[in-house]
C-alpha cells in the first residue's frame, strides 16, 4: 500500500487556519540544495562583470532554497562588500548561480 503523501492534506486547505501551515509545508518541501558553480562558470561570470558596459543581464541567484531569475541592468559592482548593486536591491556574490547577457 502506498502512502498518499501530501495529497491527503489537500482537502484541508479550504480551512483558513490550516492554509497558512499547508503553504509553509509545501514551500519547505520543495526547497533544494544550492548548486555548486564550476570553475568555468565562475570564470564566465567574472569576465562578464569585468567587461560590463550597461547591457541587460540575466542573473540567476539562489535564495532560501530556490533559484530565481532576474533581468536587470547592473548599477555597480561592490567588491568591498562582495555584492552586485541593482536598481531592485543587491545580490551577494555567494548567491549568484549564473550570469549572462540577454539579447
Amino acid at each position: 500500500m502506498s502512502d498518499r503523501g501530501m495529497k491527503k492534506w489537500a482537502p484541508y486547505s479550504s480551512l483558513i487556519e490550516q492554509s497558512a501551515v499547508l503553504n509553509e509545508m509545501f514551500y519547505e518541501k520543495n526547497k533544494s540544495v544550492k548548486p555548486s558553480i564550476s570553475k568555468e562558470r565562475a570564470s564566465k561570470i567574472n569576465s562578464i562583470l569585468v567587461n560590463y558596459r550597461g547591457d541587460l543581464l540575466l542573473i540567476k541567484y539562489f535564495y532560501d532554497g530556490y533559484i530565481y531569475e532576474l533581468k536587470t541592468v547592473l548599477k555597480r559592482v561592490d567588491s568591498l562588500n562582495k555584492k552586485l548593486i541593482l536598481e531592485e536591491g543587491s545580490i551577494p556574490f555567494s548567491e549568484i548561480v549564473d550570469l549572462d547577457y540577454t539579447y
